[in-house]
């Protein structure tokens, strides 16, 4: 397996390629986020919210994506100034994907029973009863949620680093100095 796809698809595939399938991941990832009723309300957060909309999911993701795709073009600008705004757009918009499959994980039944017995238990946590396997599923489930984070970071750093032919490592701590 070539594993250059996976960890940076921008190597591999054209700006159009990218930018159709990025937009086709925000386009669905937004639809799944108002029928599960979650809300990304910040660069890397994923929560329950009821009664969420496709229209409002469209936006806060169109918000997120544009803002980081801002703030990167900037960067990006500054370390070579042969930056191509598409390809920032692009690792943006691949960044986001590992959030839409966390929202959908968030909705899986053991979550929705868990939230339920602590919300019954709000005032004494100490009566919370869960059960071992729903303590495996939890464990479980916060471990592919930590992987799907990294999985993020690394799409958006290679994608970055890529995106403005940063070859040395120096290069991109010039940002930091």
């Amino acid at each position: 397996m070539n594993w250059q796809i996976i960890l940076n698809p921008i190597r591999r595939f054209s700006a159009k390629q990218l930018l159709t399938f990025g937009i086709t991941s925000t386009i669905v990832g937004s639809l799944i986020a108002s029928i599960i009723d979650v809300t990304f309300d910040g660069l890397i957060d994923v929560h329950l919210h009821p009664e969420m909309t496709f229209l409002t999911s469209l936006k806060e993701n169109s918000i997120l994506v544009a803002i980081i795709t801002l703030l990167l073009f900037v960067f990006g600008k500054i370390i070579n100034t042969k930056t191509r705004f598409i390809d920032i757009l692009n690792c943006c918009l691949l960044f986001r994907i590992p959030f839409y499959v966390s929202a959908l994980l968030t909705s899986i039944p053991l979550m929705k029973n868990v939230e339920e017995e602590v919300i019954k238990n709000i005032n004494s946590l100490d009566k919370i009863n869960l059960q071992l396997t729903d303590l495996i599923g939890i464990l479980i489930l916060s471990v592919l949620l930590i992987i799907l984070l990294i999985y993020a970071i690394i799409l958006l750093f290679n994608g970055f680093k890529t995106a403005t032919n940063a070859k040395k490592p120096s290069t991109l701590v010039y940002l930091e100095s």
